[in-house]
């Protein structure tokens, strides 16, 4: 049967998950710091919540057990009125889609000297890239090798009773040098993109378009290739509680949700957030480049370094916590997504920079889930992904967006503007549309997982009958 809500812990883990690290439940965690801290329960998020005017423990609001949320008065009195809307429980699709058209009034509002969506993707105010691979690598080698993700306890530490919003320990697929060189190529690639504003041309190793440099990358010898995937979404934090007899045991976090479908047992579903992009593999010999694209946190539609911390829980791309969508992008095929790729871009950031939408229109413009499934449904025809919640206003401002560009030559303006109309929105479903909701939750759902609710999603429990 599906996990009820509040009578069951929806970031439950599985006894017998197999694992490299030690895993504790994010209830058990907070409850032995809490024992350990000294403190009551009370002092201790009051604690907690003189910390979440950092930005990057901003997801707590989200991500806390209904027992341990914080109320509204215990917040900075920006944070207020967003929590008073989530206090209530589970976010659900339809409270997410209103949530993502009411965050600028939400959220504390940008620095004046914040970056736009338009400034990040075409590198303005940042010092100029190399205009070839070799002295981007260069670049990139000069960076110096950072302190270790290391292992002693982090300061204030004891002050929590042990637990740290972030996971000590773990390491990186790849060295300093080789993240940093992903953070150059993607800069290269938001940078070529963004001379379809026209303004300011810029060339790499001779090339103005990303599709260009890709094809000249493939003719010298490079393996290129790219996926849709998804995985369980943390939001990048992350956290760890030190064991006993010497080093940490590691916190999966995410955040559960109502689906708004009913299951099979006349209860609601219940799932956790995915997390989606198209990443990126650029390889020669022993080069290895790894990106993503999506419509991000970071300001911007675009491409980033995929540099995540090694998660064998949540994004290991070898046990099926990642799970891969569709067919690999390769040869012409990705050429031609890459163009794509670029239109996508630049819509986007022109919509978001002109209505200077908090954080480049996340949320406003679709999260990271919205913009792979704008992609699948251009290049396949289709959608596998849930939820899909980029609104309807939204998306006719993204049409008028495209009428105005008038560029009757570039061909995928057509099957974007199809897109935009075919695209699912997973707010308010019933009938045929719960139906293939349905199938497109369970389509994007890790094929491996320590939580117990993915389990169930992958596995459900027939009911009894009568």
């Amino acid at each position: 049967m599906a996990l009820r809500w509040p009578n069951s812990d929806p970031l439950a883990l599985a006894d017998q998950w197999t694992c490299p690290v030690p895993l504790v439940g994010f209830e058990a965690a907070l409850e032995r710091s809490v024992f350990r801290s000294g403190l009551s329960r009370s002092d201790w998020l009051k604690r907690l919540a003189n910390d979440l005017h950092k930005p990057q423990l901003l997801p707590l609001l989200w991500l806390l057990p209904r027992s341990w949320t914080l109320s509204p008065a215990q917040l900075p009195p920006k944070l207020q009125a967003l929590a008073g809307v989530l206090e209530r429980g589970l976010l659900t699709p339809a409270l997410l889609a209103a949530l993502a058209d009411d965050l600028p009034h939400l959220l504390p509002p940008p620095s004046p000297d914040q970056p736009d969506a338009l400034s990040l993707w075409s590198n303005r105010h940042r010092p100029p890239l190399p205009q070839d691979l070799e002295a981007l690598q260069q670049a990139a080698s000069a960076v110096p090798d950072p302190a270790s993700n290391v292992k002693t306890a982090p300061t204030g530490a004891a002050l929590s009773g042990g637990l740290v919003w972030r996971n000590v320990g773990l390491g990186f697929e790849q060295s300093p040098p080789e993240r940093q060189l992903n953070t150059l190529v993607a800069r290269v690639l938001n940078r070529l993109a963004a001379n379809r504003l026209g303004d300011d041309p810029w060339s790499f190793e001779g090339c103005t378009t990303s599709s260009r440099w890709l094809a000249q990358l493939q003719a010298s010898g490079w393996q290129t290739r790219a996926q849709l995937r998804c995985s369980v979404a943390s939001f990048g934090l992350g956290a760890s509680l030190p064991l006993e007899g010497g080093g940490w045991s590691q916190v999966p976090l995410a955040l559960p949700i109502r689906t708004g479908l009913l299951g099979a047992n006349g209860e609601e579903m219940q799932s956790l957030l995915p997390h989606s992009c198209l990443e990126l593999e650029l390889r020669r010999s022993n080069q290895l480049l790894r990106l993503q694209y999506y419509q991000g946190t970071e300001g911007l539609c675009g491409w980033e370094a995929l540099n995540d911390l090694q998660r064998p829980w949540q994004n290991d791309r070898h046990n099926g916590t990642v799970h891969y969508l569709g067919e690999p992008y390769e040869g012409e095929r990705l050429q031609r997504l890459f163009d794509l790729l670029e239109l996508i871009a630049l819509v986007h950031n022109l919509e978001a920079s002109e209505r200077q939408l908090l954080q480049g229109g996340y949320g406003s413009l679709g999260f990271c889930i919205d913009s792979s499934a704008l992609i699948q449904q251009v290049m396949e025809g289709r959608c596998q992904l849930f939820p899909v919640l980029m609104g309807g206003i939204w998306r006719e401002r993204l049409l008028r967006r495209v009428n105005q560009l008038g560029s009757a030559t570039d061909p995928w303006l057509e099957p974007y503007r199809q897109a935009l109309h075919d695209l699912p929105h997973d707010g308010s479903l019933h009938g045929s549309a719960a139906a293939s909701a349905q199938q497109r939750l369970l389509a994007c759902q890790p094929l491996n997982s320590p939580f117990v609710l993915v389990q169930q999603l992958a596995h459900p429990v027939q009911p009894e009958s009568p």
